[in-house]
C-alpha cells in the first residue's frame, strides 16, 4: 500500500496517578514534561514519540490505559500543549523557562526543520483531501521540502483488525517514503496506540514520531486555527467550537481541569 503524494473525574479532582520519583524535571501530576523549549528532540539510538499534553488528554490519564503505557514509556517526549496548562505550570516552576509547544505550531516549525536540513517527512492521517491539501500547503510554504502523505482508513477503537491493517499500511507507507519524521494526525487516543505500536518497528529508520491531532487538517487551510490574541488569552477552544460546532462536548469535558488548575492539584 504506497503512501498517496499530493500531487503528489468530577471537577474537584484531576484523577492523575502518583508520579514516579524523579532526580529533576517538570511534572503535570504523574507526566513528566520533558520538552520545554527546543524542537525537534536531537536523533536517538531509538524512535522517539511526540505527544502534546493538553487537558483533554491529561483528563483521559487515568481511564485509558494506552496513554499511560505511553507516558511511562522512555521513547516519550512530552511538551506542553494548551494556554491553561501552560499558565498552570508556569506558576508551579516560576523560575523555569517553558514553551508553549503545539502541534498545530511545530507541524511547521518540523517543515523548516526538514527543508534546511534535508529531512523527510510524513504525513499519516485525517483525509485523502486533507492529507493532500496539507501536503501541497507545506511544499509551497517550505520549498524544497521532502514530503509525503498517506490517509489511512477509519478505524474504530478496539477493532484489532482494522488497527493491524492500518499499522501494515502505515508500515508500508514508511517504508516506501524513507521519512525521517512522520506526524500522525488521526485523533488522540487513536494515534497514541499506532505511535507505540509503530515506533519501535522503524528504530533505525525514523527519527521521530509525533502525534499531533488536527495539526495535519489545519495545515490543510481547511480548518482555520484561530487568531493569536484567541490563542494567547486561553479562548482558542471558543474558537475551534464556532467554528466545528461538534467540537462543544470535548470542549465541556475539557472544562473539568479548570477547579484543579485553580486549587494547584497538577
Amino acid at each position: 500500500m504506497p503512501p498517496s503524494v499530493a500531487l503528489e473525574s468530577r471537577a474537584a479532582t484531576l484523577a492523575l496517578p502518583e508520579p514516579a520519583p524523579v532526580v529533576a524535571g517538570l511534572w503535570f501530576g504523574s507526566v513528566p514534561i520533558t520538552e520545554t523549549g527546543a524542537f525537534p528532540p536531537a536523533a536517538q539510538s531509538h524512535c522517539w514519540i511526540y505527544l502534546t499534553l493538553n487537558a483533554e488528554i491529561a483528563l483521559s490519564l487515568r481511564a485509558n490505559p494506552s496513554l499511560q503505557n505511553l507516558v511511562a514509556n522512555p521513547r516519550a517526549r512530552i511538551s506542553v500543549d494548551g494556554q491553561w496548562l501552560w499558565w498552570a505550570l508556569r506558576r508551579k516552576y516560576p523560575a523555569q523557562a517553558l514553551k508553549k509547544l503545539s502541534g498545530s505550531d511545530l507541524i511547521y516549525e518540523l517543515a523548516a526543520h526538514g527543508a534546511a536540513n534535508g529531512r523527510r517527512l510524513l504525513l499519516l492521517g485525517s483525509t485523502p483531501e486533507l492529507n493532500a491539501a496539507a501536503v501541497l500547503r507545506l511544499r509551497e510554504r517550505h520549498p524544497g521540502l521532502a514530503v509525503a502523505g498517506f490517509a489511512p482508513p477509519n478505524f474504530g477503537l478496539g477493532d484489532d483488525s482494522a488497527e493491524d491493517r492500518v499499522v501494515q499500511g502505515a508500515l508500508e507507507a514508511i517504508a516506501a517514503f524513507r521519512p525521517d519524521y512522520v506526524v500522525l494526525g488521526l485523533g488522540a487516543e487513536k494515534e497514541q496506540r499506532l505511535a507505540a505500536r509503530l515506533a519501535p518497528a522503524v528504530d533505525g529508520r525514523v527519527t521521530g514520531v509525533l502525534c499531533f491531532g488536527g495539526a495535519i487538517d489545519m495545515a490543510s487551510g481547511e480548518v482555520r486555527r484561530a487568531p493569536r490574541w484567541m490563542q494567547r488569552g486561553g479562548v482558542e477552544a471558543l474558537y475551534r467550537v464556532w467554528e466545528q460546532p461538534a467540537r462543544l462536548p470535548r470542549l465541556l469535558r475539557a472544562l473539568r481541569v479548570l477547579p484543579p488548575l485553580l486549587l494547584g492539584r497538577y
